[in-house]
């Protein structure tokens, strides 16, 4: 027992992240569900077992937050446990045509051939009910969000699907083509509201602009990317951005840093403040239709704006952990969506590793005034970014973008203001008889998005710099990302030590340093 403590003692001295316990319970889940996945079929034996070894692990070693950990773990294994049940059941009806309620949470999408919309099963009286599907349909009809109505639903299995796990990081668990509808109800007024403000913006954003910058902006706004023409969005993969093309955690940074400026500023009330900021970041989430990376970058900023009314210091990495273990816990297979994978990874890399080596930089390189040293942040940030995000692209898509770095430092600050800029513009164009102030804020949201086309679409051309990459690649890439954190910890364990070892020494000479011959 002694060793034992004397051993989570020492690793929690050198490796400080493992005394953030939703850190730490963020990834034993995401380790935990990717195991219950492969070994599906033996997925409640193994939650059992999880639940005994955590007990013993608690017992033994007697921590809180080693209880506490286990406890958000089994939470998340019974989630996942629990969707594979759900899976089970829903494959029961492989090649049925059933008829059921079903509510749009989102506009139906024409693509030309075929049209999509995403909904939710609202019949009590089935096993489908509260069960999310993705239709896709060719007749001629057009579905709002919050649109109820009964329809006649073809379904069919994923299992085998080329397309299985991107369908069910979206929480689909069936392919579903739409027959026909026989009747609508009374809308759903949250969805309709949603529905509603969305479309304004899209169809202001449609009238204000061309079709090319729309798009753009359309894709900063509402997180909505089907409105990129497929040669600008190839352009925008070359360069390696496309997580800046929807709606993350540095879309509603830029929004809540506003928001807070101006509460600073003119009216400062903490808890005022951090009612109307949760409203704001859950009108985003809603409007951006609940994405994975909107909700992920929502449920942390939500730790951040809440942390002051609790009087608790916000940690950027636990408020991370939080958020993974929340979203795993409400959706387990979330950890398939590859815009999950990539808002979580370039997130860790900003909030965890970049600060550590923007300062050293600085630090050694005697950098001191802050133009200097915001540059070097955006570099820094900008390289880990891609270096954390290259193992998921490389196994995801089979490519790496040489170019991610260099687009990212060039068009990070027009994102900005054009981001800000529009949604400024947006609310005043919304507010009768003050719409004419918006026109001007409206053309500096274009001037930044025809920057950032400009750069796109010239770097876009560069494809040899989106190279092939391999297993062998990827291997690499997860070593850099082991070396910059075992690097980082190990210069910070470093440190420590020297000033203790300083530390003894004055006490040891009466409060004086002693000189070194």
């Amino acid at each position: 027992m002694k060793y034992i403590k004397s051993a989570l003692k020492t690793a929690y001295d050198i490796f400080p992240f493992l005394n953030r316990p939703m850190a730490v319970c963020a990834i034993i889940s995401i380790f935990s569900i990717l195991f219950l996945y492969k070994y599906e079929n033996t997925a409640t034996s193994l939650l059992i077992l999880f639940a005994i070894v955590s007990v013993v692990l608690s017992a033994i070693t007697r921590d809180k937050k080693v209880l506490f950990i286990s406890v958000c773990a089994l939470a998340v294994c019974a989630s996942a446990v629990n969707e594979f049940m759900t899976v089970r059941d829903l494959e029961q009806f492989d090649g049925q045509v059933v008829k059921a309620d079903f509510i749009a949470i989102e506009d139906s999408f024409d693509t030309g051939k075929v049209s999509r919309v995403t909904v939710f099963c609202t019949d009590k009286n089935q096993v489908l009910n509260k069960s999310k599907f993705s239709f896709h349909y060719f007749f001629d009809e057009k579905i709002y969000s919050g649109d109820c109505f009964r329809a006649e639903v073809e379904l069919s299995s994923l299992e085998g699907s080329e397309y299985k796990n991107y369908n069910f990081g979206n929480s689909v668990y069936m392919d579903c083509r739409l027959l026909k509808i026989d009747k609508y109800y009374s809308p759903n007024s949250f969805f309709k509201t949603i529905g509603n403000i969305k479309r304004y913006m899209i169809n202001t954003l449609k009238e204000k602009f061309p079709k090319d910058i729309s798009s753009i902006l359309i894709a900063l706004n509402c997180g909505d990317s089907r409105y990129l023409s497929n040669d600008f969005y190839t352009k925008v993969k070359i360069c390696g951005v496309s997580h800046i093309m929807v709606v993350s955690g540095l879309h509603i940074s830029i929004i809540i840093g506003l928001l807070f400026g101006v509460f600073e500023k003119y009216y400062y009330n903490r808890y005022l403040k951090t009612v109307i900021s949760v409203f704001v970041i859950s009108g985003i989430c809603a409007i951006c239709g609940f994405t994975l990376s909107s909700v992920r970058a929502g449920i942390m900023f939500m730790f951040f704006v809440i942390s002051p009314v609790l009087m608790r210091r916000n940690d950027a990495l636990n408020s991370l952990g939080s958020a993974i273990v929340l979203i795993l816990f409400l959706s387990p297979f979330s950890i398939f969506s590859t815009g999950f994978q990539l808002s979580v990874a370039a997130t860790l890399s900003v909030v965890w590793i970049s600060p550590f080596y923007s300062d050293l930089i600085c630090k050694k390189l005697l950098v001191r005034k802050k133009p200097a040293m915001s540059a070097v942040s955006v570099f820094v940030v900008s390289v880990c970014a891609m270096i954390f995000t290259a193992p998921i692209t490389i196994y995801t898509f089979g490519t790496f973008s040489i170019l991610s770095p260099i687009t990212f430092i060039l068009i990070t600050v027009p994102v900005t203001v054009a981001l800000s800029s529009n949604t400024l513009a947006l609310i005043i164009s919304s507010i009768k008889g003050i719409s004419v102030l918006s026109e001007p804020i409206f053309i500096l949201a274009g001037l930044c998005i025809r920057y950032i086309k400009f750069i796109i679409d010239n770097l876009g051309i560069l494809d040899f710099m989106l190279v092939k990459a391999g297993t062998i690649s990827m291997i690499i890439f997860l070593l850099i990302i082991l070396i910059l954190i075992f690097g980082m910890y190990l210069y910070k364990y470093y440190i420590k030590l020297r000033k203790r070892q300083l530390l003894s020494e004055v006490k040891s000479n009466g409060g004086h340093i002693r000189k070194r011959a």
